[in-house]
């Protein structure tokens, strides 16, 4: 029995370093104030549909910001009091103009639309259960912004917050979409043809009108990879951050059914544009979670097997386990501690996610069906 625990060790041990290769750039929004002779305004854009629970949250952070801004809330359809509160928070409401809506898909056409409404350089889109934690986000924004020349596309994955138990399923999920992009490893960090975070995206107008923007992605559920595709097409930048000290979501908090058809939704498009190397160390590095507890429940049921070595194995990838997660999310650390259980769940969603996406070739959500 020796060489199953030699064999779990040295898998253990290529997991944890393809942990590392797949996540080991840090890109933090910049918090150096950059004077600039530029003074750019900016507008908040808010696709939002049936968002009244979670639009003040976002609304309230807007208003607390160092730097004042446009608000605008695309009202996409909605049956609550979205409208309403966002009105009465100070912004300039519009409803989302859908005479052909079986040409778009997603909020693609909500964000669209309310660039038309713009009335500054800057284009900020930000989804409706985003919240900015930092009263200096907005600033932070467009300092890093100008690092880049006000060009092309910078996009930021908030951090996600947590409350009910269910939520912390999201966890795995959330790295993956990190990671997934290709711009925070070691390896094929440097690619032509970038994606896009959707929740946070800043661009500026004359951009957003010579690649057309959302219009790009109307065919899209996921619009970012869409959007990235279309700037870096035309030789323009597009930067990905991750919002961890200034910039947070809470998702699918109306209950665990909601987070299922969120993420297949999600994952319905975004497996096909990671690379095959990041790829590659994604499956290892996941392998590891079921390795690593096997050999765990192995030591407990035969006796040649070590418990002590199986159990620091374990422990040793659940301690990067943990660290990884703690940069894209507050996940709950037990839940963390049990990644096998994190594991089986994503699985069963992403494989929900390709029988929708190969078989039905259609998702649901928020009511609405979109054909893949």
């Amino acid at each position: 029995m020796k060489w199953i625990s030699s064999l779990t060790m040295l898998f253990t041990f290529f997991s944890i370093i393809s942990g590392k290769v797949m996540y080991g750039r840090r890109h933090p929004l910049t918090h150096s104030k950059i004077h600039s002779s530029k003074q750019l305004e900016l507008s908040v854009i808010v696709p939002a549909r049936d968002e009244a629970q979670r639009l003040p949250r976002l609304l309230k952070s807007l208003a607390q910001q160092t730097v004042s801004v446009e608000m605008i809330v695309m009202d996409d359809g909605s049956t609550d009091q979205t409208a309403e509160i966002a009105r009465a928070a100070g912004a300039s409401v519009y409803s989302v103009q859908t005479d052909k809506p079986s040409l778009w898909q997603g909020k693609s056409l909500a964000c669209y639309q309310g660039a038309t409404y713009a009335s500054t350089p800057l284009l900020l889109f930000v989804d409706a259960d985003v919240t900015l934690t930092s009263p200096r986000a907005i600033q932070a924004l467009i300092d890093t912004y100008y690092q880049q020349d006000y060009r092309g596309l910078l996009s930021v994955q908030p951090y996600h917050s947590t409350i009910r138990p269910y939520e912390s399923l999201s966890a795995l999920f959330n790295t993956l979409t990190v990671v997934g992009t290709n711009q925070f490893s070691l390896i094929d960090g440097q690619q032509t043809t970038r994606m896009a975070f959707g929740p946070v995206v800043l661009t500026n107008s004359t951009d957003y009108k010579s690649t057309q923007g959302h219009q790009q992605a109307k065919h899209h559920i996921i619009e970012g990879f869409a959007l990235g595709q279309a700037y870096s097409q035309q030789g323009l930048p597009v930067n990905l951050y991750e919002g961890q000290q200034d910039i947070q979501f809470r998702m699918y908090e109306d209950g665990i059914q909601s987070l299922v058809h969120g993420w297949v939704k999600h994952f319905s498009v975004g497996a096909t544009a990671t690379s095959p190397k990041v790829m590659t160390s994604i499956v290892i590095w996941l392998m590891g979670s079921i390795i690593t507890a096997s050999g765990l429940i192995l030591s407990l049921l035969v006796k040649p097997i070590s418990k002590v070595n199986m159990g620091i194995l374990y422990i040793l990838y659940t301690m990067q386990f943990i660290r990884i997660h703690r940069r894209v999310g507050h996940f709950s650390r037990w839940m963390l501690c049990l990644h096998p259980i994190l594991f089986i769940f994503f699985s069963g969603v992403f494989l929900s996610s390709w029988i929708q996406s190969y078989c039905k070739r259609s998702v649901i959500w928020k009511g609405r069906t979109y054909h893949l």
